[in-house]
């Protein structure tokens, strides 16, 4: 049974296509992502939007003005009604449906979606259907089917009796995610009835051919919002948009029990529900591929330095250490504010001499890392990603922070590759790297350069460093934030402004809400963006994610294709 064609169509109305974000490790290509500023200690008392910025001295030392910057919201969103599932949440979802006792992994050959132009997977502009897409979807089918029919236990599993009425309608909620109509009911018995004429008599063959229709529809492929623009969302679309962001999957007997006695109306049953989720361990693997995705976690396992004292086994290790950081901050009901001051950090066998700490006796052990780091973007794995062997990449680490963090206008790239700096001298990495920026002009790296100069006193291997090439280190900066223009003596100052920023929190807030929509942001959605980042501020990402659920943006849907 195909239904491929009907995929193709649909799949036309999530096609989108946008800009490359061209964002890979030092020695690649660059750009100075997306960036908005934060609050903290401020010069000039100038605030608002685009502002003068007051003759901001550029950290680079090419001096000139710099406007304050902000959470840029010039996004292309689609506002599509059928939104393609990703690989995993189909992964998740043939699991979940089909009652499997173990994982397959059948996704792991799909086509992954385009990268480079958006920030996350999710999105609605890399999810369509083209051919080799169609032909994995088709094949995936046919292989989940074979699994959930191949035997006694499984079949058991699957459905407890043996009439093709019942498994059509009990599966078909499942698949669906909300009731078969009448019409569907009869289309089903027939495909059920036509498995057994093909493959011969018995409810293992009539299933198989339903599995394997079911899960190459739309309605199974797709994450609907149907309804008028502004209204809310039905019951069974908000069960489904619920869990699939918060767990990954396809909502629960349970929940979509609630749509269908519409509890889920109520803004308290809602609530009430998201928290249950925030709980559920698939919440913490959730959240871990937001901030993966954000902070280009997948890049560690590439890392290659040319030095004596790297070993490449150590990638795996820093992703760990990376994941069971993000999975401390979710898990902990911790928020921004302590993913970018936190002390600690996880340290194994492989990291501890970085840190100049002792070996620990297990695989990654939390530790307290020194009063010169704070959080996540002043421990190895950062440092030593966005750095080329030895040398600093301070262009690279501030173009990363700024993107991840700070949300302003994408800037153009100075330079389509950053070259490896020759070593000068009696010079720093700093003095050389504002000698070759200075042809760009202090537009663009006045705004990225201070950032990563904060960094300087970590190598490219993410130690600490007193010394630059035998001189003093110089890590002070400015940014022209959008509350005015913030200072900083270190990396520490910087991260204690950032997370005491509005526009920091507002940033976290934007990616958040791309993340849960998957879609762009667009300057309509700036009031929800500012209030969600008042929530950041003083509360943890699990209550940002209860406001964000909460809330219209996320209840109603929204006018679009």
């Amino acid at each position: 049974m195909r239904t491929g064609l009907k995929i193709l169509l649909l799949s036309f109305l999530g096609l989108g296509c946008g800009k490359a974000s061209g964002d890979a490790p030092a020695g690649e290509a660059h750009e100075a992502g997306s960036n908005a500023g934060g609050g903290g200690p401020t010069e000039g008392g100038n605030s608002g939007r685009g502002g003068s910025g007051g003759g901001v001295p550029g950290g680079s030392g090419t001096g000139g003005e710099s406007e304050l910057s902000d959470v840029d919201l010039t996004g292309t969103p689609i506002y599509t009604r059928v939104q393609r599932l990703t690989n995993r949440q189909w992964e998740n979802a043939v699991s979940d449906i089909l009652h499997f006792q173990q994982p397959h992994e059948l996704s792991a050959a799909f086509l992954a979606p385009l990268a480079g132009v958006t920030t996350f997977d999710n999105n609605e502009r890399v999810l369509f259907v083209d051919p080799q897409r169609f032909i994995d979807f088709e094949a995936g089918a046919e292989a989940a089917a074979a699994i959930a029919t191949g035997t006694a236990e499984a079949l058991a599993a699957l459905y407890t009796g043996d009439d093709a009425p019942g498994f059509v309608r009990v599966f078909g909620r499942r698949a669906f995610r909300r009731p078969l109509t009448t019409d569907e009911e009869t289309k089903y018995q027939n495909v059920f009835a036509r498995g057994e004429q093909l493959y011969g008599a018995g409810f293992a063959q009539g299933a198989a051919l339903v599995v394997r229709a079911m899960l190459q529809s739309p309605h199974f492929l797709y994450r609907t919002e149907l309804g008028p623009a502004d209204d809310p969302l039905s019951a069974y679309e908000l069960a489904s948009k619920l869990s699939f962001w918060l767990l990954g999957t396809t909502p629960s007997e349970s929940l979509l029990d609630a749509a269908a006695a519409g509890t889920l109306a109520s803004t308290e049953a809602l609530v009430s529900t998201a928290r249950q989720m925030l709980e559920d361990p698939r919440a913490i693997a959730v959240m871990r591929d937001f901030h993966g995705q954000l902070l280009h976690v997948a890049y560690l396992e590439s890392i290659s330095k040319s030095l004596p004292e790297f070993d490449p086994a150590i990638n795996s290790e820093l992703g760990l250490a990376s994941n069971a950081f993000f999975d401390l901050i979710f898990g902990q009901n911790f928020g921004l504010r302590e993913l970018l001051t936190s002390k600690q950090a996880y340290v194994g066998p492989g990291l501890a001499p970085f840190y100049g700490l002792k070996v620990p006796a297990g695989r990654l052990e939390l530790r307290d890392v020194g009063p010169a780091r704070s959080g996540y973007f002043m421990q190895v794995p950062f440092l030593m990603l966005w750095s080329s062997n030895t040398q600093t990449s301070p262009i690279e680490r501030g173009s990363q922070l700024e993107r991840a963090l700070l949300c302003g206008p994408e800037r153009p790239s100075p330079l389509n590759v950053i070259p490896s700096l020759p070593v000068v001298a009696n010079q720093t990495t700093r003095q050389r790297t504002t000698q070759l920026t200075a042809s760009c002009g202090a537009t663009c790296h006045s705004y990225i350069d201070p950032l990563g100069f904060a960094f300087e006193n970590f190598d490219g291997l993410g130690k600490q460093r007193e010394l630059d090439n035998g001189q003093p280190i110089d890590t002070t900066g400015v940014y022209p934030l959008a509350e005015g223009v913030a200072s900083f003596a270190d990396g520490n100052e910087l991260m204690k402004v950032l997370a005491n920023s509005t526009q920091v929190h507002t940033c976290y807030s934007k990616h958040l809400t791309s993340y849960a929509l998957g879609r762009d942001l667009a300057e309509s959605d700036r009031p929800v963006l500012e209030s969600l980042g008042k929530v950041s501020q003083s509360q943890s990402l699990k209550e940002l994610i209860v406001a964000l659920v909460q809330g219209p943006m996320f209840r109603t849907r929204k006018d679009g294709l």
